[in-house]
């Protein structure tokens, strides 16, 4: 076949390298080349960029979400005492389990910053688990800092012993 060629043989191995050339090009050099460039855009924007810190939205965004965060948590402790504790009373009695007590706040729970109170509720386990997602929602009560779910001692009542005691404590965020 190469007899009949009317070109020289010289011009076909030419042809065949600029083929090969051209195919290994846009299979492979190409892509890589294009990511190259990109890369080095990327690369100059970061350095425009300096810092995400820099960038005012960022922070506004940080500090809106921090702001919401933190007023989970914040709370007047007089108001504690009086709304939240009656607002926690209707939830209980919504679901079915009974408010036991809301112990006098101790000193070494109360500090300058922050205070700890702690709740007692009776009932059955699923109204009580009821109540905790919802006390866990509300606002204004506080962050549920533990909670703990205990069955009454032997010496209690029948009526107390089939039922199941939760003891929550709440981390209130002073103003």
């Amino acid at each position: 076949m190469l007899k009949y060629w009317p070109f020289k043989k010289d011009y076909l191995l030419v042809l065949i390298i600029a083929l090969m050339v051209t195919a290994g090009y846009k299979l492979a050099f190409k892509r890589t080349m294009e990511a190259r460039s990109l890369n080095k855009e990327f690369k100059e924007q970061l350095k425009q960029q300096h810092s995400v810190a820099d960038q005012p939205g960022y922070t506004e965004r940080k500090d809106t979400n921090l702001a919401r965060i933190i007023g989970l948590y914040r709370v007047d402790t007089v108001t504690f005492r009086n709304n939240a504790i009656n607002s926690i009373a209707l939830i209980a009695e919504k679901n079915n389990v009974k408010f036991i007590s809301a112990p006098l706040q101790e000193k070494r729970y109360h500090t300058e910053k922050y205070m700890l109170q702690k709740l007692s509720f009776s009932g059955d386990f699923f109204s009580l688990l009821k109540l905790l997602n919802q006390l866990q929602a509300a606002k204004g009560t506080g962050m549920i800092r533990s909670c703990s779910f205990r069955v009454p001692s032997g010496r209690a009542s029948p009526e107390v012993a089939k039922s199941v005691l939760l003891d929550i404590v709440f981390q209130v965020v002073i103003k």
